[in-house]
Order: C-alpha cells, then structure tokens, then sequence
C-alpha cells in the first residue's frame, strides 16, 4: 500500500514509494525489459533446440556438424530457454529476481566473453548475439547496482 503521506517532488505530488523508486533509474522500466529479454533469450533457445544444424551453420559457420555437437547445441537450447523463462518470471515475481538476474548476467557475460576472446572463428551471427546478450547483462547488473 503506498504511504499516504505525500511531499512534493519537481512540482508534482508523489508518494514515498514513488519517491524511492526514482531514486533507481531501471526499476520503474525493469519489469519490461526482463519480458523483453526473456523472450529474445527464450528465441534464441528455441532455435538451437528446434534447429541446431541452422544455428551451428549461421552461428558458427559450421556446416557438416557431427552428432554430438547437434546433442550439445540442443542440450544448450534447452538450458538457454530455461533462463529465458525464469527472466521473463522473475519480471512478476520479485523474490526470485536477484538469483535469476545473477545467473543470466553471468551466462550472458561468459557467451560474450567466449564468442569475442575465444578461439572459435566469430560470425556476424554470433556478434550480433553476444552484443545483445552483453547489453541485457548490463542492464540487469545495472538494477542489481541500483542503478
């Protein structure tokens, strides 16, 4: 229940709970940007698990994967979609947040850090994902900064 008692902040009247949620740039937007890149995230997941050969070719360059790498990249699809859904949960369920937040920023780091220091040969794909993957970690650590 938001405090009855109201102070005037930059001329418009807010309460104490608007007051201490400007004090945190991301958290009046985080709940759509964790559903936004949740399911982003839970796409990319669905694509390795539904079509790991396509992924491995545009992602990696790969193009006659052997069978265990097509194992891998559906297990890692299965595993990416299971973040994503947990980001996309934790939009509504603020007590699981932080664990979520923290895992997913450390996946999404890791990707960002294999695919640009890595010794595999980098795709404009896998740019393009591990770009997006870095700023959906950023933001996240950024409201777990309060920021």
């Amino acid at each position: 229940m938001l405090s009855t008692r109201w102070k005037k902040y930059d001329s418009v009247p807010v309460s104490h709970a608007q007051l201490k949620l400007d004090g945190h740039m991301l958290a009046s937007s985080i709940g759509w940007i964790l559903i936004a890149s949740g399911i982003i995230t839970v796409g990319g997941g669905i694509a390795a698990l539904v079509s790991p050969a396509l992924f491995l070719r545009l992602g990696f360059g790969v193009e006659d994967p052997t069978a265990s790498a097509l194992f891998f990249v559906r297990h890692w699809g299965v595993l990416i979609v299971a973040i994503g859904a947990l980001i996309v949960y934790s939009a509504d369920v603020q007590a699981i947040r932080t664990p979520v937040l923290v895992a997913a920023a450390a996946e999404k780091f890791a990707m960002g850090l294999f695919v640009f220091f890595g010794p595999v040969k980098r795709t404009d794909a896998m740019t393009a994902i591990s770009t997006l993957d870095g700023v959906f970690a950023i933001l996240y650590v950024a409201y777990l900064a309060g920021i």
